[in-house]
């Protein structure tokens, strides 16, 4: 039975303390994370130096460098609005990269074209072909249409296709929460007997309010429930990860609950 993939989002240039390091060169924060998030169970490592702008591609370089220095041929998500940047990281990676991201929008061909000479799976952002970020469950499922009658004209096999359903913050448009976990359920239903998976960027339910991971773990939950296949989350939220078992193993993805039995025998020390 498949366990959930666990992508740490914590290299993110987004993030005050990652975009200090990249302009300091603070090589120290960004192995730390690395090693940090692989040591916490993350099976792939985002890797995000969009902010640094024009220094983008040399960031990206050297932040893949540092990780597999540090944590060796850990898989990496390559996360990038720039075909040039995202190519530059693809390149370097060690292991079988996760391509993060594409969508439908017209202009941006050149990843359909990264996506056909890199061989790594795929997280697909279901926008920007019909609508640009959809509202509904079927807004989100027309777009999926749209991302696999490109994969398919391009050669691309669907088995490398994680969708991506959207979270938005649920402290501005609470119905998201309960539209994205139908979409994660309708995607695997409509999708899965061609192979196409399921992802959530899973902290953006969250912002805005208080105590953030209460609401991240009980998302994450029902979203197991569902039929989730890969989180972008922190993987050192122990609360996060003794969710994220205790739900494989009441849904059933977790075979005779050993890897549950495993994480707690891990805590007890």
């Amino acid at each position: 039975m498949t366990e959930i993939l666990v992508v740490g989002e914590l290299i993110n240039s987004t993030r005050k303390a990652v975009k200090a390091a990249l302009e300091a060169k603070d090589a120290s924060v960004i192995r730390r994370l690395a090693r940090e998030q692989v040591e916490a169970g993350a099976d792939i490592i985002d890797v995000n130096t969009a902010t640094s702008m024009e220094h983008e591609v040399d960031d990206m370089k050297w932040v893949i460098g540092l990780i597999h220095d540090e944590v060796g041929n850990v898989r990496l998500s390559i996360d990038s609005p720039s075909a040039e940047a995202m190519a530059s990281g693809l390149e370097l990676c060690q292991g079988r990269p996760l391509i993060n991201s594409i969508n439908n929008d017209p202009r941006g061909r050149a990843f359909i074209d990264i996506v056909k000479r890199f061989d790594g799976d795929i997280i697909g952002l279901p926008m920007g072909g019909k609508v640009g970020v959809p509202r509904t469950v079927e807004e989100r499922l027309d777009e999926v249409d749209i991302m696999l009658s490109t994969l398919d004209d391009a050669g691309v096999d669907p088995s490398r296709l994680y969708i991506d359903s959207i979270v938005m913050t649920i402290g501005s448009n609470q119905e998201q929460g309960r539209i994205v976990i139908e979409s994660v359920r309708e995607i695997k239903k409509r999708y899965g007997s061609r192979g196409v998976k399921t992802s959530v960027g899973l902290s953006n339910i969250s912002f805005g309010l208080p105590r953030r991971s209460l609401i991240n773990q009980a998302f994450l939950a029902m979203l197991l429930e569902a039929g989730l296949d890969m989180a972008l989350i922190d993987p050192r939220d122990v609360g996060m990860i003794s969710t994220m078992r205790a739900a494989e193993a009441i849904v059933g993805t977790d075979a005779g609950c050993l890897r549950y039995i495993k994480h707690v025998r891990k805590l007890a020390g």
